[in-house]
């Protein structure tokens, strides 16, 4: 997976560079995403990845971290 692109999409979102964004940030408290703003970048990042994530486990997405793992193990599904 291209994690890079990933950062990116992120990075649209918010006033950070994709070089700056780490793991531990917190959408909300840390870079200031509101629920629309995540849900754009989960449309976004399906598009890119060509993968479609479920909405109850799309909610449990509350840091890079999160997004990062749970687009890794979508993508290793479709293996």
């Amino acid at each position: 997976m291209d994690e890079r692109k990933l950062l990116e999409i992120i990075a649209e979102f918010t006033n950070y560079d994709a070089d700056q964004l780490e793991p531990d940030m917190h959408f909300v408290d840390d870079l200031g995403i509101d629920s629309l703003d995540l849900a754009q970048i989960i449309l976004s990042a399906e598009s890119e990845f060509d993968v479609e994530l479920e909405e109850e486990v799309a909610d449990g997405i509350e840091t890079v971290g999160d997004a990062i793992e749970l687009l890794k193990a979508k993508l290793e599904e479709q293996e």
